[in-house]
């Protein structure tokens, strides 16, 4: 498994080779970032396609920083990850939404159907696997080992 240490252990390596390590880690985040899409694809509820069909990948390079991107434009994607009214606010999985949803006490609701947040949990490790192979590939190019 690849562990965040070793990733860093990887970009200082790439970049003393003289490597592209911004390069490197954009293009690995890309192919997790496109797995976790995937499967987020998979996980979501569909009555009509919409909501699976809006799921997009994102990649952003903000300064040195590299930041991969799965999300939604449907209005209503929220509410399906987390709940509404009381179903949604006892249902134990995911956590609860760093943005402002209400769960109103006077309505039943429907309980969370998480999609997005399993979809990234579920490739933790691939994330990290998918990143590290890119940053060897690079060193490798370079002629060094790994």
């Amino acid at each position: 498994m690849t562990s965040l240490s070793n990733l860093g252990h990887l970009v200082a390596k790439l970049d003393a080779l003289g490597g592209n390590s911004q390069r490197a880690l954009k293009l690995g985040i890309q192919q997790a970032a496109a797995q976790v899409q995937g499967d987020a694809k998979m996980l979501a509820p569909s009555r009509d396609g919409r909501l699976r069909g809006s799921i997009q990948a994102k990649v952003k390079e903000r300064g040195d920083t590299v930041v991969g991107e799965v999300s939604t434009n449907v209005e209503y994607a929220v509410y399906v990850e987390f709940g509404t009214g009381q179903r949604g606010e006892a249902s134990p999985s995911p956590p609860k939404s760093p943005e402002d949803v209400r769960y109103r006490q006077d309505w039943a609701g429907m309980q969370a159907q998480p999609y997005l947040y399993p979809a990234l949990k579920q490739n933790d490790t691939v994330v990290k696997r998918l990143i590290g192979k890119q940053l060897r590939k690079q060193i490798r190019e370079l002629g060094g080992r790994r």
